[in-house]
């Protein structure tokens, strides 16, 4: 017996009348889709510019085509593509604001090594079970998947505005999450940087607010989640974000004991620690000057959003 899936096909007019027509589609039809057996994308513009940009210079190829076969990690949820008109400013501000930076501080060579191969963009958020959003992931140091870019733009696009910056802001601070990630893969941060605060770490991360967090020391609720985000948490708010931001949020931690025992002395330490254990960590195992890096990150970010 065939099987068949129903859809709704939804015809507009030039009266200005829509109506739903409830059709049956045929499965074996999926040939005749692109990706699925009926032929190839065109290219275009776009791939031009990821070409001359992104894979000439530095071997990372970009998807954002819809591609029934591409595997993108544990996300099981529903999304949709990007829309066409956000990648090519987007994929120019994670230039501007990622690879220029390290390509600069540190070196071409560098960065072609570490580097992930694939960006695969997502137009939509990821929503996870216990009511997080999901806006990027990295596979292994191969792959970096960056979500919500329909949500995402920069000064420049089309009806920006600077209530804008949330989204684009979240994606800087995503990438350079992930990228924090594939360094510590590739070297190990200090073992000093574990025994800072493990008996707070928690993978209910997510039933405190940053402030709470703050005052346990952690620079994000998310840092909480586990030591290796707690790193690359403190890495990737750093740069973005910079030293003064950082003075302010250590000034705003409240007198008093928080709820889980912590002092406010306590925390204020421990975020100065680890704030140095990673800059020296950039510098130990990478010879990078963390302080020029987050310069040239935060010029960036500053020029695209303000």
């Amino acid at each position: 017996m065939k099987k068949s899936v129903i859809y709704f096909m939804c015809l507009f007019f030039t009266a200005g009348i829509s109506s739903c027509v409830k059709e049956d589609f045929d499965p074996s039809e999926a040939d005749n889709i692109v990706d699925l057996g009926g032929g190839t994308w065109a290219e275009g513009s776009i791939d031009k510019w990821i070409n001359d940009s992104l894979i000439t210079p530095y071997n990372i190829n970009v998807k954002y085509k819809w591609d029934a076969f591409e595997d993108i990690g544990d996300i099981t949820y529903i999304t949709v593509p990007p829309k066409e008109e956000y990648i090519t400013p987007i994929l120019s501000a994670v230039r501007k604001t990622w690879i220029n930076p390290y390509t600069t501080v540190a070196s071409p060579e560098f960065f072609n090594k570490i580097s992930p191969k694939i960006i695969y963009m997502v137009g939509s958020p990821a929503l996870e079970e216990s009511g997080a959003i999901k806006l990027g992931v990295a596979e292994g140091g191969k792959k970096i998947i960056l979500l919500a870019i329909n949500y995402t733009k920069v000064k420049g696009m089309v009806d920006y505005n600077v209530a804008d910056s949330f989204w684009i802001k979240q994606m800087f601070l995503t990438i350079h999450h992930e990228f924090g990630h594939i360094l510590h893969q590739n070297i190990l941060y200090p073992t000093d940087f574990k025994n800072l605060n493990p008996s707070l770490i928690t993978s209910n991360w997510q039933d405190y607010t940053d402030e709470e967090a703050l005052r346990d020391g952690f620079i994000t609720s998310y840092s909480m989640n586990t030591i290796d985000d707690d790193f690359v948490e403190m890495i990737s708010y750093l740069l973005v974000n910079g030293d003064a931001w950082f003075e302010e949020i250590l000034a705003s931690i409240p007198d008093g004991i928080s709820d889980r025992g912590t002092t406010k002395d306590q925390a204020i330490a421990r975020l100065r620690a680890k704030r140095s254990i990673v800059v020296n960590y950039y510098k130990q195992a990478w010879n990078i000057d963390f302080a020029t890096l987050q310069q040239k990150v935060r010029t960036a970010v500053n020029t695209l959003l303000y």
